[in-house]
């Protein structure tokens, strides 16, 4: 399965912690020119989003990866129509948050993009939800579902440029998840995949009764999503927009391309 995937940060590092694990062709489409798109006018985002895409599907790619508010962007408003993305977003959502949610109250953080367009996305996926019957017993339940963003635009700088373990990294998400409890939600959503890099962060930061799902339950969706693909052999393409500078130095991330250096990653300017 050729599977094509839309970047403009270190969420490739998450996701390719457990892609490198599937037999796929994966093609990435790295926008460093534009490093980072959280911080980007709506518009902007779009304009590279729609360039990635056309690029991919030169590429023959049988589907495409994009962010998390991005694909629900594409999904609520049915852009590119012809197009198959990969609903990995919507599945964690929809099968985790929205169905484990204990009283209806769910929390979600980002950058700046991600709280113009968050709430708005997140709301149209939860209309077609339908509440289990232990959610219907719970009289406190928020129908529908109560909304609080937050946003931490500081998290891209230190994950691109700190270790993970830095106390100072620990402290902010510590300081930016307590916003959260102050709001007594029951379900934290990562905005962007980057997020998952310090899910030991957010697990040890987080309060009593407040749900975060991690990097283990993306990767069972992802494998249900694909089980019935076709495997292929291993291979990765990255095609960066800019000097591809965070592509030479982020030797974690090439060791997790190559699969411990046995496999050759093909780097291409664009």
């Amino acid at each position: 399965m050729k599977i094509g995937i839309l970047t403009s940060g270190n969420d490739m590092l998450a996701l390719f912690s457990f892609l490198q694990r599937y037999d796929h062709e994966y093609h990435v489409w790295y926008d460093d020119t534009f490093l980072f798109w959280g911080d980007k006018p709506v518009e902007l985002v779009m304009e590279r989003v729609t360039q990635g895409i056309r690029f991919l599907q030169e590429k023959g790619v049988d589907t495409i990866l994009v962010p998390p508010i991005i694909e629900l962007k594409i999904r609520n408003e049915k852009l590119f129509p012809g197009v198959t993305f990969l609903p990995l977003f919507e599945s964690y959502v929809k099968e985790n948050c929205f169905t484990y949610s204990l009283v209806g109250k769910l929390g979600f953080f980002g950058d700046l993009f991600d709280l113009e367009e968050g709430q708005k996305q997140l709301t149209i996926l939860a209309k077609d939800y339908v509440l289990s019957d232990h959610q219907r017993e719970i009289k406190k339940f928020h129908v529908p579902f109560a909304w609080r963003g937050r946003e931490v635009r500081n998290w891209k700088y230190l994950l691109d440029t700190c270790s993970w373990s830095m106390p100072l990294l620990h402290h902010m998400v510590k300081q930016d998840l307590r916003y959260f409890k102050d709001a007594k939600v029951d379900t934290i959503i990562p905005c962007n995949y980057s997020y998952f890099l310090v899910q030991k962060a957010i697990e040890k930061a987080r309060y009593t009764n407040m749900r975060f799902y991690g990097l283990s339950i993306l990767e069972n969706i992802f494998t249900k999503i694909v089980e019935t693909k076709q495997n292929g052999i291993y291979s990765v393409n990255v095609y960066h927009t800019g000097h591809g500078k965070f592509l030479s130095r982020e030797k974690k991330l090439q060791r997790m391309l190559s699969r411990g250096n046995t496999i050759n990653v093909a780097y291409n300017a664009l």
